[in-house]
């Protein structure tokens, strides 16, 4: 190897383009995440249900509305559906209100088997949760309560669980601060005059909390509200306008830096060009 082209390999190796142009690329993703991160623990979910998502929740339909919402209000609908019955117990089923804010899902034998019994009626009915029980300490109710009844066909003797059935509820954002979205858990209540609070999974983005029923009878959302301390939710506009000024001059300056580099290299190109050109000129 001539001492031309050594020089030329030594160069090449030393270009660091492709290098300094990952590194402002991990750079420009790592204050992405750094931004989202503060963001999020900033955010006021965590106290007061007034941002979920882009775009609002659709209109609660309110048994009782608040006075605010009467005018626009529209009442909440129920349902009652036929499940068939076989050997082994109920099919699997899913039965929504017109609304969708009440949901049963029925899984395979969720209602045993009764000798004569052909099938199951699965009935939901909106129910004003001020004619109920109140809420447990450390909660407040949110939206309407639902009464779940289940009925043999044809004797219409009631019927029982026997398997796994999940409630899911719709809950509408509350006019007071909460403890956050995703602490909203379904109580549910044989004969409505005592909440048991069921383990729950909230999907705020959703605006729904599920549980698994433990038998037929009254079921409600409830969310335990911001303690006293918490204090007003922050003002995240200096914080947002912050981001995204990092984030642009974060995105110029990795531009900046990726043509720089882009210049240097073609300009290592011309050279090596140059003193591959000279090399073979030795040669010969």
């Amino acid at each position: 190897m001539t001492a031309g082209a050594g020089d030329v390999m030594r160069r090449r190796v030393r270009r660091p383009g492709r290098a300094w142009a990952a590194l402002a690329g991990v750079a420009l993703a790592l204050a992405y995440l750094a931004g989202a991160a503060v963001s999020g623990r900033q955010s006021p979910l965590a106290r007061r249900p007034l941002l979920d998502g882009l775009a609002p929740p659709p209109p609660y339909h309110w048994v009782k509305p608040p006075p605010e919402m009467a005018a626009a209000n529209k009442p909440p609908s129920g349902v009652k559906s036929v499940v068939r019955l076989t050997a082994n117990g109920s099919e699997v089923s899913a039965v929504s209100t017109d609304d969708g804010q009440a949901s049963l899902v029925l899984e395979a034998n969720a209602v045993p088997p009764s000798p004569g019994q052909r099938e199951v009626v699965v009935t939901i009915e909106p129910v004003d949760p001020a004619a109920l029980a109140p809420a447990p300490p450390g909660m407040v109710l949110a939206g309407n309560a639902y009464r779940i009844r289940l009925a043999y066909r044809p004797s219409g003797k009631p019927a029982t669980l026997g398997g796994r059935a999940t409630v899911v509820l719709v809950f509408p954002l509350l006019p007071i601060p909460v403890s956050s979205l995703f602490d909203y858990a379904v109580l549910s209540s044989a004969g409505g005059r005592a909440w048991t609070r069921q383990p729950s999974s909230a999907t705020p983005g959703s605006h729904q909390v599920g549980a698994v029923l433990p038998a037929p009878g009254y079921v409600v959302a409830a969310v335990p509200p911001a303690s006293a301390d918490a204090g007003p939710a922050p003002n995240r506009i200096p914080l947002i306008v912050g981001l995204v000024g990092l984030g642009v001059l974060t995105a110029m300056a990795a531009v900046a830096l990726a043509r720089r580099l882009r210049g240097s290299d073609e300009d290592d190109d011309d050279e090596d060009d140059g003193d591959e050109g000279e090399g073979e000129d030795e040669g010969r």
